[in-house]
C-alpha cells in the first residue's frame, strides 16, 4: 500500500477527537455512541473537506495552479473550505460557482466565502452539470489568458480526494479500543466522496465495521454508484487489491426531506436533541439530516443497541447561522426593564 507516498499538504491538525456521547446514546437506547469530531478540523471554520483538500491542493500546487475553482450550493461547506485552503497555500484567486435558491443576504458559509476573498458566480437553481459546465468554460477562458486554473469537482469527490478519508479511517482505527473494533459507522452523504474514502478505509483498517450513509441530497442509487467508482479509483491509486460494487455501499435516502439545501423537520429536531444533550452543534443541511438518520435507524431497530455506533461529524456549523428563521420561535427570551430591576 502506498497511501503515505501520495503527495499531500497539511491543512489542519490531526487526529481529530473521538468523543463519547453518553447522554445522546441514552436518549436513543444505545449502549455506546462515539462522535468523530471532524467538525473540529482547523481550516476555515472546520469540517470534513479539509482531509480531501490536503490531497487536492497538493495536486493543484504540483500543477502550478494560480486559480482554484469549485462548485456547490450557497451554503456549501466545501466551497467555503476550498476558498480558505487556497489562501492558506498561497493561491490568491478562488472562484466559486454556487447554484441554488436566490438569496438576499451574505450569511453563514457565504459570509466566510467573502471573508476569504472568493469570487462568487451565482447561478440560480443551476444543476451540478450546469455549474461544472460553467467551470469548464471559465477554465478555458482563463487558460487562453495565460492563467493556470485547477478545477475541483463538487464536494472534492474524486478518487484523489477520497484518500483523505482512507487516512481518516486509519486514524479512527488507531483511536478505538479493542472492544470497539466492529462498530457501525454513520455519516451524511452529499457528493459521496467522503463515503467512498470511508468505505475503502474501513475495509482496510476496520474490516469488521459496517457503514450506513444517510443521504442529505437525493436518491441513494446514484450516490452508491459514485461512491463505488471513487473507492475503486482510490484503491488503484494506493495499490490495494480491493473492489467495490454498488451493492457494497449502503445508503438510506429516507431522511433528506424536500430536497438538498432545504431544512427538514426531522433534521431540525435532531439539531435540538444533539445540542441539548451533548452541546453538539449540527446544521440543517448536512449533519442535522445525518443525525436524523441515526435517530431514525436507532428508533426503528435497524441499529443493534449493543453495538458501538460512530457518527462521523462532518462539520457545517457556519451554515447553521444562515437558518435563524428555523429556530427563532424556540428562544426563551424576555426584555428586562433596567429602571425597574
Amino acid at each position: 500500500m502506498n497511501l503515505d507516498t501520495i503527495p499531500r499538504i497539511s491543512l489542519t491538525h490531526l487526529p481529530t477527537p473521538l468523543e463519547e456521547a453518553p447522554r445522546l446514546a441514552k436518549k436513543l437506547g444505545l449502549r455506546k455512541l462515539l462522535i468523530k469530531r471532524d467538525d473540529l478540523t482547523s481550516l476555515g471554520g472546520g469540517g470534513n473537506k479539509a482531509r480531501k483538500l490536503e490531497y487536492l491542493l497538493a495536486d493543484a500546487l504540483a500543477k502550478n495552479a494560480d486559480v482554484v475553482m469549485t462548485d456547490g450550493g450557497p451554503q456549501s461547506n466545501h466551497a467555503r473550505m476550498t476558498a480558505a485552503a487556497a489562501r492558506k497555500v498561497g493561491i490568491d484567486r478562488c472562484i466559486l460557482f454556487l447554484g441554488g435558491p436566490r438569496f438576499d443576504r451574505f450569511y453563514g458559509n457565504l459570509l466566510l466565502d467573502v471573508v476569504f476573498g472568493a469570487e462568487i458566480r451565482f447561478m440560480e437553481d443551476a444543476t451540478v452539470k450546469d455549474m461544472e459546465n460553467a467551470m469548464t468554460a471559465e477554465a478555458a477562458t482563463l487558460s487562453a489568458q495565460g492563467a493556470s486554473p485547477y478545477i475541483i469537482p463538487i464536494g472534492g469527490s474524486t478518487p484523489l480526494g477520497a484518500l483523505g478519508y482512507v487516512r481518516g479511517m486509519r486514524e479512527l482505527a488507531e483511536q478505538l479500543d479493542e472492544d470497539d473494533k466492529a462498530p457501525l459507522v454513520i455519516l451524511g452523504v452529499g457528493s459521496a466522496g467522503t463515503l467512498a474514502g470511508c468505505a475503502l478505509g474501513l475495509r482496510l483498517f476496520l474490516p469488521q465495521a459496517e457503514m450506513i450513509g444517510v443521504s442529505v441530497a437525493g436518491r441513494a442509487k446514484p450516490m452508491r454508484e459514485t461512491a463505488a467508482q471513487n473507492a475503486n479509483g482510490a484503491a488503484n491509486m494506493i495499490g490495494v487489491n480491493e473492489h467495490f460494487n454498488t451493492d457494497d455501499i449502503v445508503v438510506t435516502d429516507d431522511y433528506y426531506g424536500e430536497r438538498y439545501g432545504v431544512p427538514s423537520e426531522e433534521g431540525n429536531k435532531a439539531i435540538l436533541l444533539a445540542g441539548r444533550t451533548e452541546g453538539l452543534i449540527l446544521d440543517p443541511i448536512y449533519t442535522g439530516k445525518a443525525m436524523a438518520g441515526l435517530i431514525g435507524l436507532a428508533q426503528s431497530g435497524v441499529i443493534d443497541p449493543n453495538r458501538t455506533v460512530i457518527f462521523i461529524h462532518t462539520g457545517g456549523s457556519p451554515g447553521l447561522m444562515a437558518f435563524e428563521d428555523q429556530f427563532r420561535t424556540l428562544a426563551k427570551f424576555e426584555r428586562v426593564d433596567m429602571d425597574k430591576s
